[in-house]
């Protein structure tokens, strides 16, 4: 079998991309059967597979970045787990410059609130956050000295000055 000649002539080179962006593949259609891949310029700390999340519309891609995490440990029971995540976001094609310029956004554990910060609030927060560590180490030194004072006593020392107080030796 032959194959057809390949004319270059009618090929465009791509632009370059914006800096700090990249172009990538994106899945765009109602359905995978229908899909189409086409490129799109993607910031660079966008972490997004955009392939791999279909998408009607160009309109509703969002671009996301890495997560960051804190999970805070419980030994109660039935306590809930205190999460928060963060992750830089922008929405190329939101009414609000704010949502459309890069981001950060806050989100709790179960799922259902958020918080969006331009970037002088969240580093606002991270300074509140520093601050917030060093008064929980306070804490964590202040009940681990409280400990340390109640477990040192002997058992039979104790019992001893209970017997003397008691007027039993």
């Amino acid at each position: 079998m032959g194959h057809l000649p390949i004319s270059t002539s009618n090929l465009y080179p791509l632009p370059e991309p914006r800096p700090g962006h990249r172009f990538v593949p994106v899945k765009v259609g109602a359905t995978n059967d229908t899909s189409v891949i086409v490129l799109i310029e993607d910031p660079t700390w966008c972490s997004e597979d955009h392939v791999d999340e279909l998408v009607r519309d160009l309109s509703d891609i969002m671009h996301r970045g890495a997560v960051a995490s804190v999970h805070v440990p419980t030994f109660g029971y039935g306590a809930y787990p205190v999460q928060m995540h963060s992750w830089v976001e922008a929405d190329p094609v939101a009414k609000e410059p704010e949502f459309r310029a890069a981001h950060v956004t806050i989100q709790d554990a179960g799922g259902n609130d958020y918080c969006h910060l331009t970037p002088a609030m969240a580093e606002k927060l991270a300074d509140d956050a520093i601050g917030f560590a060093s008064e929980l180490r306070h804490q964590a030194r202040t009940a681990r000295l409280a400990n340390k004072q109640t477990s040192e006593s002997d058992p039979d020392m104790d019992e001893s000055l209970r017997r003397v107080q008691g007027g039993a030796l």
